[in-house]
């Protein structure tokens, strides 16, 4: 079946040509009517054009049945004897509608007709072409459009041209169908529900959905719910969630668990929300992450239905266990201790309406780290964390695929990891994806990323003090730790026992670097790693300064443990790539890998950092033909990126990041892509083609390495 787009497209296929639709593909004013005009005078499409176009779209995508839809709805303005107002179209929960709506047009009089069509219809739809003003569209005819029906949960469409707007209903209280799309501290209509922004054209909730949201409200207790019953999450700018983070962060601190050991607390529920959630959608088991108004704790533990909450709670812990060993082998909730459990309802009941595993999965470590981690920890080592777009735009670049490992030195949450699984279509094996970090807790962040993303296979490992600097990971799957006296200067592969250090296909890491993240020489241990390193060596030589950058070892570290024609990409500072002082670097550099991209970045795309980076991308050939390519001259891929698709601000002294879309010039309304989505203004994508092309009239390898 096609989706909506693919919808659209098929309509302006037949009727984009054509002056007339010859009938009416749902009833209009609750009968069928035959030669409908869908051009201009000029002959360019009209209002009609984009209202067919829409219906058209809807019923061919299977998002609503047909005999379902009704246009040019008649409603009296006022009492019943008033003049009618006329919405655009009408979606009905029953097909019962366009008899009672039959009998109340023959008969103004008949009220029982009249109440049982505002009963009936679950969402309105207005049409308009090219109208500039969306605002006061909204005010004068989306809002009384929507207050006709009488139901508790109403959808309001609002279709211009192409672009698309969603609104709901509940409680009298109209908001944008997206919470993200919600500012209602605002008095401004434009700003209070984000105009500007289009939603993009799979937002649309079918009629399954859409029936299960108005039906929610009726379901009195949930131990019959399963995974389709929970709402989605579509950003971590959702406000219905940010407002249950608040609340859980105030529970958090109001039983003094505004630490570590709270935050311990909330990885192992949301470790046992995904397991319940994939249970459930895997073998449509009911869901067990909830908890009934009766279940909370009032005074004390034992409470009939606090209990029966705990045991489910417990007996839903000793099943996710036997596949999450990692996250959950240390069980850290304390079921007799009543400020765990008092935790452990809040969470349950402030997320138990929202599906994880079925969202928009790459989302959930950012709103895991940056409305939980940061606040609980005192010590941030120096981290920070990528962008998604970034990410994505580096996947993409490298293109990780098949059976090929992957691995990020310096993982944090395990953002490249997850990418670049799901990048692959979920065709990388779990078990050749390869994370480490000398923070514990950002580790557990990681799995529960590849939890959401893959099957929690992936090795992600902790390793204590200077991390994978200094540690690595055999091919047996133990950690190691290099020594100065056998792996000075690089020597890593000399070991007196069977240790064959892991090599890998595929690294992508962006790790920490610049200023205040050195190793300090003046202090024995950090100079004792440091001399793991060539570059160290190399570093003395031309420099008396008593700071070895991070970046430079990492990028080292990337390089020693790369598989012969494996490839890399690297965040670095601007600086080890173009200033002087590093020279050395990039020359060491040239004489190991083929250098292919370098992409620079601007400023003020990291959150904890203004430092100019540039991404250094490249694979790593047999020296014999590394040397042939020198001799060759070889081309690098050079380009400067401009625009990412996002401004860093700060807000509440918290940095976030908000998107930044492309405008008409004339209207100034965003620019809406194939899929009605609003196009953020980023120079990736056409940079992916551009390198894509590149590629092509390079050597064989780099070709069947970066395209096959």
């Amino acid at each position: 079946m096609l989706n909506f787009s693919q919808a659209k497209i098929k309509f302006d296929t037949e009727y984009g040509s054509k002056e007339e639709i010859a009938k009416s593909l749902v009833t209009v004013d609750g009968k069928y009517v035959e030669n409908i005009s869908i051009k201009d005078v000029n002959n360019k499409p009209n209002e009609e054009y984009y209202k067919w176009q829409f219906i058209y779209s809807v019923i061919l995508s299977g998002l609503y049945p047909r005999d379902h839809i009704g246009t040019e709805i008649y409603f009296p303005k006022g009492n019943i004897n008033s003049d009618p107002i006329k919405i655009d179209a009408v979606i009905f929960s029953s097909v019962e509608w366009v008899d009672y709506y039959k009998k109340y047009r023959e008969n103004k009089k008949d009220v029982d007709s009249l109440n049982k069509v505002r009963e009936l219809a679950i969402c309105v739809i207005e049409f308009k072409r090219n109208d500039k003003k969306i605002e006061q569209v909204f005010s004068s005819q989306i809002r009384a459009s929507i207050n006709e029906p009488e139901g508790n949960f109403v959808m309001g469409v609002y279709y211009d041209t192409g672009r698309l707007f969603l609104f709901k209903k509940i409680a009298n209280v109209i908001t944008r169908f997206d919470n993200a799309k919600n500012f209602l501290r605002s008095q401004r209509i434009l700003e209070k529900y984000q105009l500007e922004i289009t939603d993009p054209y799979y937002l649309i909730p079918s009629y399954h959905d859409l029936m299960r949201a108005i039906n929610k409200g009726e379901v009195g207790t949930r131990e019959k719910l399963k995974i389709e019953d929970l709402d989605m999450v579509y950003t971590i700018n959702d406000e219905s969630m940010k407002m249950a983070l608040s609340h859980i962060l105030r529970t958090l601190e109001s039983v003094s668990l505004f630490n570590e050991e709270g935050y311990s607390l909330l990885i192992q529920l949301i470790a046992l929300k995904i397991f319940d959630e994939k249970q459930s959608d895997q073998h449509g088991s009911f869901l067990r992450f909830y908890i009934n108004e009766d279940e909370n704790l009032v005074s004390n533990l034992s409470e009939p239905g606090v209990q029966v909450f705990i045991e489910r709670m417990k007996e839903l812990y000793k099943e996710a266990k036997r596949y999450y060993r990692n996250i959950l082998a240390e069980n850290r909730i304390t079921w007799t201790n009543i400020r765990h459990v008092r935790v452990v309802a809040e969470i349950v009941k402030q997320f138990q309406v929202y599906s994880f595993y079925k969202s928009r999965k790459s989302d959930l470590y950012q709103l895991v780290f940056y409305n939980f981690a940061t606040k609980f920890k005192k010590d941030e080592n120096a981290q920070f964390l990528t962008p998604l777009p970034i990410i994505e735009f580096i996947v993409n670049i490298v293109n990780p695929r098949r059976n090929e490992t992957v691995c990020d030195p310096c993982c944090g949450s395990g953002d490249f990891l997850s990418m670049s699984y799901v990048n692959s279509g979920a065709k990388l094996d779990d078990r050749n994806l390869y994370g480490f970090d000398n923070d514990y807790n950002m580790t557990v962040l990681a799995q529960l990323n590849m939890l959401l993303n893959g099957d929690g296979n992936a090795a992600i490992k902790y390793f204590p003090d200077k991390g994978s600097i200094n540690h690595k990971l055999s091919t047996e799957g133990k950690g190691v730790k290099l020594d100065t006296t056998k792996h000075a200067g690089g020597k890593w592969d000399v070991w007196y026992d069977e240790t064959e250090l892991m090599k890998y296909d595929v690294i992508l890491t962006n790790p920490p670097f610049g200023k205040g993240r050195s190793l300090d020489l003046s202090k024995a241990q950090d100079l004792e790693v440091a001399k793991l390193y060539e570059l160290y060596d190399l570093y003395v030589q031309e420099n008396p300064k008593q700071g070895l950058d991070l970046g430079v070892v990492f990028l080292e570290n990337t390089v020693r443990i790369l598989e012969n024609n494996g490839r890399f990409a690297i965040v670095l500072s601007n600086a080890i790539a173009s200033n002087n002082t590093w020279g050395f670097v990039r020359e060491w550099l040239y004489k190991k890998v083929r250098l292919v991209a370098l992409f620079d970045l601007p400023s003020n795309v990291f959150a904890e950092t203004g430092v100019n980076t540039t991404i250094i991308v490249g694979y790593k050939p047999t020296p014999d033909r590394l040397e042939e390519l020198i001799e060759s001259d070889y081309a690098v891929f050079v380009k400067e990126i401009k625009n990412v698709g996002y401004i860093k601000k700060t807000s509440n002294r918290n940095v976030v990041f908000e998107s930044d879309y492309l405008l008409d010039e004339e209207s100034f309304e965003t620019i809406i892509d194939e899929h009605g989505e609003s196009r953020v203004n980023e120079d990736f994508t056409e940079t992916i083609s551009q390198f894509r092309e590149w590629c092509l009239f390079q050597e064989a390898e780099l070709k069947k390495i970066f395209l096959e």
